[in-house]
């Protein structure tokens, strides 16, 4: 068995997926991939992937959703990991460039144009990536996890640099199948709405009169015109629930299209009060 994650090593990515290893089986092989499209792509019975889904500062992250609706694969596990964001490099002084992921430099804007009013900063594929371009140069920067710096021989310079302490992201586990009821589930699912009045009040609806907790609802563009949108939702419970199974029936004579993306153990999130 080997699960894909997003690289270079370094990433939150490789964290998150080592994680899982521990916790579900140790004998998982761990193979590093440059994009999730290679992730996604690569996956069969025997090969798992990993992807961000969702960060608590920045929100969905939305390539990985719009792969989830393209593609054949299912959600069957989250994992949730502490972010801490360092500013690592060579030294504080004649810093003209930040590199990092696009999340990360949003989850530190605030602290890069209080502290760096003046820098550039640049996007890289990955934090990872971002630390192993700052060993070329002296006058750059990256904002990556610690232990990014230890692996390239770089200075922590601060740490824990993100705008919001409690920083976390979730990542989805995706397979050929989802999992199989625990008692303790989510399911999450996409879907549009025929365009009329009411049609969203009465898509969800069936959730409500059922008391079916939605724990998410997003919006996202469908690409096909202007003002044209599709939904995710999360919701706790297991498709295979009777209750579930009526609700999902109910909603799918208020849409144009249904997706369901998986039902999976719900992970377990020690800072879910202190968000």
């Amino acid at each position: 068995m080997q699960i894909l994650t997003l690289g270079p090593s370094g990433t939150y990515s490789e964290k998150a997926a080592k994680k899982w290893v521990q916790k579900n089986n140790p004998k998982t092989e761990i193979k590093l991939k440059s994009s999730p499209d290679e992730v996604i792509n690569q996956i069969n019975q025997n090969t798992l992937g990993l992807l961000p889904i969702e960060n608590s500062i920045q929100g969905t992250v939305l390539q990985t959703i719009d792969l989830l609706k393209q593609k054949n694969v299912k959600i069957m596990d989250e994992t949730i990991i502490k972010i801490n964001h360092c500013l690592i490099g060579h030294s504080t002084k004649n810093i003209e460039v930040i590199v990092s992921h696009p999340q990360a430099l949003a989850q530190c804007r605030n602290y890069i144009s209080n502290k760096f009013p003046n820098i550039e900063t640049r996007t890289t594929g990955s934090t990872a990536h971002a630390a192993k371009l700052t060993t070329e140069f002296k006058n750059m920067a990256a904002i990556a996890p610690a232990e990014t710096a230890k692996k390239y021989n770089l200075k922590i310079l601060e740490k824990n640099i993100q705008d919001v302490k409690q920083n976390q992201t979730r990542f989805f586990t995706l397979a050929t199948k989802d999992s199989k009821p625990t008692g303790n589930d989510k399911t999450t699912l996409i879907f549009s709405v025929k365009q009329q009045p009411g049609t969203l009040h009465k898509a969800l609806k069936p959730f409500a009169k059922r008391q079916i907790n939605l724990t998410k609802l997003e919006s996202r563009p469908s690409r096909k015109q202007l003002g044209d949108y599709y939904f995710i939702i999360d919701f706790e419970g297991h498709r295979k629930q009777p209750k579930i199974q009526k609700a999902i029936k109910e909603l799918k004579k208020h849409t144009e299209l249904i997706k369901i993306l998986g039902s999976y153990p719900k992970a377990q999130n020690k800072n879910q009060n202190t968000k």
